[in-house]
């Protein structure tokens, strides 16, 4: 059984250096509308994707990292991680969110 953690490193080893950063400056942005705050560039700076992952899963808990992934993965046109992160929370149960 895959964790929520494992689901998402997964997820974020398939971009580019590229992409990892624009994954990373749309985190320092957030989205409070949607009740996304924003990390502080201070501790994204330097984040490799462990570190990014354990700093959305304290910032948003387990559901909203991934909910938050989702968001941005779509914004960098990476719709096929979507699904695939998408068919593993359904799998998983990764929606539920216990953080593993």
């Amino acid at each position: 059984m895959t964790s929520t953690k494992e689901a998402l490193w997964r997820t974020l080893e398939h971009l580019t250096a590229e992409q990892f950063k624009n994954f990373k400056w749309f985190l320092k942005e957030g989205d409070m509308e949607n009740g996304f705050p924003a990390i502080p560039e201070a501790r994204l700076e330097g984040a490799d994707r462990l570190d990014t992952i354990d700093l959305m899963v304290q910032k948003y808990r387990c559901p909203g990292a991934v909910q938050k992934t989702m968001k941005i993965l779509r914004k960098i046109n990476r719709n096929d991680l979507v699904q695939d992160l998408s068919n593993q929370s359904n799998e998983e149960n990764l929606l539920g969110f216990r953080c593993r």
